[in-house]
Order: structure tokens, then sequence, then C-alpha cells
């Protein structure tokens, strides 16, 4: 399960389709919620991130992760949830962004903006967090900044 967890840390931090992002997420959730609580983590854990770089030795294991694995219920707080979709949108913004720059027309990268906004208010309407409102800002700056970058192009 611990090695779930691993393979679904690195999904959640690249993938750029939403579907993806929020079944991994829950997913992730679930496997959080049903590691056993009697469980030593710190030796599963260890076992886990072994055979997980052997598989897969391109892939770092952060320390955020390393902590996340050692207390799982993490996994499932809102705070994390929130921190992961606000750093989902800015990696879906960045890639919109490489579009816009490689777009011809200004309808194509009108489009895109249109893209981010649909994509931001999706995000702010899960946020849950006690943090909400720091999210949200950042959110609300990166599509900003995105809008800036398309107007920009457009001259």
């Amino acid at each position: 399960m611990i090695f779930q967890m691993l393979e679904s840390f690195d999904i959640i931090d690249s993938t750029t389709k939403l579907d993806t992002f929020t079944q991994r997420l829950d997913f992730l959730g679930e496997l959080a919620n049903t590691l056993p609580a009697t469980a030593n983590y710190n030796k599963c854990t260890d076992a886990a991130i072994q055979a997980y770089t052997h598989k897969y030795s391109s892939r770092p294991v952060s320390p955020t992760i390393k902590l996340i694995l050692n207390q799982p219920q993490i996994a499932v707080s809102p705070k994390f949830r929130d921190e992961a979709a606000t750093a989902f949108f800015l990696r879906s913004c960045s890639n919109l962004e490489n579009e816009i720059r490689t777009l011809k027309t200004v309808n194509a990268r009108q489009r895109r903006v249109i893209q981010a906004e649909k994509l931001a208010e999706t995000i702010i309407d899960r946020l849950k967090s006690n943090d909400r409102q720091k999210y949200i800002d950042c959110i609300r700056d990166e599509l900003s900044r995105l809008s800036n970058l398309t107007r920009l192009y457009s001259l």
C-alpha cells in the first residue's frame, strides 16, 4: 500500500489532467485511511522506498513524502489536498503558458486563458482548508499573470 502511495504521489505531482489528479488524490486518501493503525510505518516505509527507488530510479522521494508516509493522516487533511490542488493548477497554467507562447492567433491564446479560468473555478470550489483564501489568492494571481501574458502576445 505504501508503494502505491509513492506511485500516487508521482502522478499527483506530474499530471495536468484534472480527472487523473482528482482520482489519484482520492485514491491516496483511501490508502492512507486503510493503513493498519498498528503498522510500524518506519520499517514499512523504508522497505517501500527501497523497492520504489529500485523500480523508478529517476524519481526522488522528497522529505515531505517521507513525512506523509510516516504520518498518513496528513494525506487526507484539507491543507494537503488544497496545497496539492493549487500546485496542480500552477502546473497546468505553466503548460498553458507554453502553449500560448507558440500559438499564432489571438483567439487560440484566449481559449487557453478561458480554459485556465474554468479550471480555477473548479479548483477554488474544492478548496476546504483554513488557509483557503491563501490558495485562492495564489490561483487568482497566476490566472492574472497568464491573462497579462496573453495580452502581451496579442500586441
